[in-house]
């Protein structure tokens, strides 16, 4: 575990201590465990986004699937 000084805005300093209060009461460490959980969020939103993009190229793409390509559903079904 690492130490690491901060430097925040007042209000952001009391946004911070009235969650870490909220959530842990005055336990050692509320503040570095809602820090933490603030960058697994983070993080956790950043490997979705990649993932979601991904995703999205494949789709432009698009897929091979080889086969004959339909225009009609009757086609399908041999209905005529």
């Amino acid at each position: 575990m690492g130490n690491i000084t901060i430097s925040l805005e007042d209000n952001d300093e009391k946004i911070l201590r009235g969650l870490a209060k909220e959530k842990y009461k005055n336990k050692k460490g509320a503040m570095a465990k809602v820090i933490g959980e603030s960058l697994g969020s983070i993080s956790g939103k950043s490997l979705w986004h990649r993932a979601m993009e991904r995703q999205f190229r494949l789709m432009e793409k698009g897929f091979d699937f080889g086969g004959m390509t339909i225009s009609k559903r009757e086609e399908i079904y041999d209905r005529r």
